[in-house]
């Protein structure tokens, strides 16, 4: 069974996993390259007495924009140069923001052994290769949305690093009533923090340039008396 959902997304059910991919990629009219996959439910062999619905493998498909399948190509294509022996996948299309005239980013996930070499020191390697890459798709796609890249999920767990810093030291802030500044950071690491603290009433963040070097400084909110804060666990 397949069943479009919106036009650009496709749910099948299937008795295996690749037997349900290749039902919804028909349906959509899709290639491989041109889909997003995630699987909703693994197939399995059935328990007597149970329906077999029950045990089916289910997976969903996800048209993706032109634009997110020339990014991923021109990364494969990198990655290929520099004899990195991964996988790119687009882990968000390049879909336009409600309210927004401009397209939301094309997110891109990297994932095999070894990466460390495309992360390096604090991610400095990543963000070179973001950098080459939003290059390479401009110069052939003027006017495409720009690409996030990330690799073995670094972002993903930076961002949480960092949030648990910002409330670390936000804590600092509130109980001695000074207002601290964090190490320079990358645009996403800083909203990472502005995030972390956007629902706090005790403390404002505010993004600095501090010696030619972007980052935010956190200080106590002129309701907030000190002493009052406390550590979130999250």
């Amino acid at each position: 069974m397949a069943q479009g959902l919106d036009g650009d997304v496709f749910e099948a059910a299937a008795a295996t996993v690749e037997e349900a991919f290749e039902l919804a990629l028909a349906k959509a009219g899709l290639t491989r390259e041109e889909a997003m996959f995630e699987v909703l439910s693994q197939g399995r062999d059935v328990i007597p007495g149970e329906h077999v619905s029950a045990a089916v493998a289910r997976v969903r498909v996800t048209r993706v924009a032109p634009e997110a399948v020339a990014a991923r190509r021109h990364l494969e294509d990198l990655l290929a140069r520099m004899e990195v022996e991964a996988t790119v996948s687009v882990v968000r299309p390049a879909q336009a923001e409600p309210g927004s005239e401009e397209s939301a980013p094309v997110m891109l996930e990297v994932e095999g052994s070894d990466l460390g070499v495309l992360i390096g020191w604090r991610g400095e390697s990543l963000r070179a290769l973001q950098t080459v890459i939003n290059l390479m798709v401009s110069q052939h796609t003027p006017g495409a949305p720009r690409v996030i890249v990330d690799v073995a999920h670094y972002r993903e767990r930076r961002e949480r690093s960092v949030a648990q810093i910002a409330r670390r030291v936000a804590a600092d802030v509130v109980r001695t009533g000074r207002p601290a500044s964090l190490d320079p950071m990358p645009p996403y690491e800083r909203r990472a923090v502005h995030i972390a603290l956007a629902d706090d009433p005790l403390v404002v963040t505010q993004s600095v340039d501090v010696d030619e070097a972007r980052r935010v400084t956190i200080s106590l909110a002129s309701s907030a008396p000190p002493g009052r804060y406390t550590v979130g666990s999250s």
